[in-house]
């Protein structure tokens, strides 16, 4: 911590710099100024974070000095060593906000005990803005982390169980609680000869968010999360309270999805399922986006997954049982050279060319498991492979196995083994 002291006696500065022990305050530096422009020379080249100064001066008083401090510099603290016991001075350096007034002749001991007021204070400041700082980057964290952690439970084709639905939001520091519900909405566009034809992903999704972000904002409906989940499909997850009633909701859908396509001059239609419970939430969008893909069969803008009639059951199905074996099996082949990888469902779906649903269903009719659960049994059992190889550190080999959430990866572990990671690595 620096101090600059300022007064047009050299003396008065001599006699300072001799007669308090700044060391002992936790003032490192001392810099001495003989007016008020030698004083904004020093500050605007050198780091200061209490200023002492005089009032009276040739060329500018130390109120003026005051005033380009606040306005320059409104970190630093400033106090007054003055021989002039004038209430109107006293009245401005209060406006001013300076941090005390004190009256020569001077008292060292007293000042001392002063100074080490006004470097606690500076102290203080300096707490303050680093938690403001961080403040504001946890807040603009926050957007991210809820992307993150939407994408997780919903796009990823891991199952979480309701405990791990919990545990990953607490890890992502979200407030989500059990019985909290969220309304999902699948948002599907086209963009040829639209504004936003051309567009990279990263626009594209800059331009829907601001928008949707925008026509929602007076309607006590709040966008938890905005993500992309296939081509020309957006996945809204949308927060509100029960005041908002399904009709409400079904009024607001449309209204958005006929502003977005008069803005972007493209064609919008929209599924939604009304205010799944939190720990359901993944089965509920699954159901949605089983009922998105007969989008093309019905002619409104807005429908209510809820009035869509369920696939039949693949069990039921005759003459497909080959293909069936047949798909899995890619599928199996696929997971086992990119189980490291970040995998989507979208991705299986793309290379057996099934929708999300019924791939999931077939899948655990062939295996016996659901994929979630098949794709965690190939990583963990190449994750157990590698602790006791012992040529990693256990993030080492969460990474390694396509896990960037640490803890997920411990408790993965501590429930397939009974022990922890480190405890594995050592047995």
């Amino acid at each position: 911590m620096n101090i600059l002291l300022v007064d047009d006696n050299r003396y008065v500065l001599e006699g300072l710099e001799a007669g308090i022990d700044f060391h002992a305050v936790g003032i490192d530096g001392i810099f001495k100024a003989q007016s008020m422009r030698q004083a904004i020379e020093l500050l605007g080249r050198e780091e200061v974070s209490l200023v002492l100064t005089d009032i009276e001066m040739p060329g500018g008083s130390g109120l003026q000095l005051l005033e380009w401090i606040n306005q320059n510099r409104p970190e630093i603290v400033t106090l007054f060593c003055t021989s002039f016991a004038n209430f109107d001075y006293a009245k401005k350096a209060l406006e001013l906000h300076s941090f005390d007034y004190y009256l020569k002749p001077i008292r060292y001991d007293q000042l001392q005990d002063l100074l080490e007021k006004a470097a606690a204070e500076v102290r203080l400041r300096e707490k303050e803005r680093e938690m403001k700082q961080y403040g504001d980057y946890w807040m603009k964290s926050l957007d991210r982390r809820k992307r993150n952690f939407w994408a997780e439970v919903l796009l990823r084709f891991v199952d979480y169980d309701p405990e791990e639905t919990l545990a990953l939001a607490k890890d992502s520091h979200l407030p989500y609680r059990p019985r909290d519900c969220f309304t999902l909405v699948l948002l599907g566009f086209e963009k040829d000869d639209s504004k936003i034809e051309g567009f990279s992903e990263s626009l594209e999704w800059f331009t829907m968010n601001n928008l949707i972000g925008e026509l929602l904002a007076a309607t006590g409906i709040r966008v938890e999360a905005l993500l992309k989940c296939r081509k020309n499909t957006l996945l809204m997850v949308l927060f509100h309270d029960v005041s908002v009633s399904k009709a409400q909701l079904q009024e607001v859908l449309c209204l958005m999805c006929c502003r977005l396509q008069h803005v972007l001059c493209c064609s919008m239609k929209c599924f939604y399922h009304c205010r799944a419970e939190f720990l359901h939430v993944r089965a509920e969008y699954l159901v949605l986006e089983e009922a998105y893909q007969s989008r093309d069969s019905y002619k409104e803008q807005v429908v209510d997954a809820g009035t869509v009639p369920l696939a039949a059951d693949p069990s039921d199905l005759t003459g497909n049982r080959k293909k069936e074996k047949e798909a899995v099996a890619r599928v199996r082949c696929y997971i086992e050279e990119h189980f490291s990888e970040d995998i989507s469902r979208e991705d299986l779906c793309e290379v057996v060319y099934l929708s999300a649903g019924y791939l999931a269903q077939i899948f655990k009719k062939e295996t016996g498991v659901s994929l979630g659960n098949y794709l965690i049994d190939r990583r963990i059992d190449r994750a157990k492979t590698l602790l006791r190889e012992g040529e990693m550190t256990v993030s080492q080999v969460a990474t390694a196995v396509g896990y960037d959430n640490f803890a997920y990866f411990s408790r993965l572990i501590r429930k397939k083994t009974g022990k922890s990671p480190r405890e594995y690595q050592k047995t």
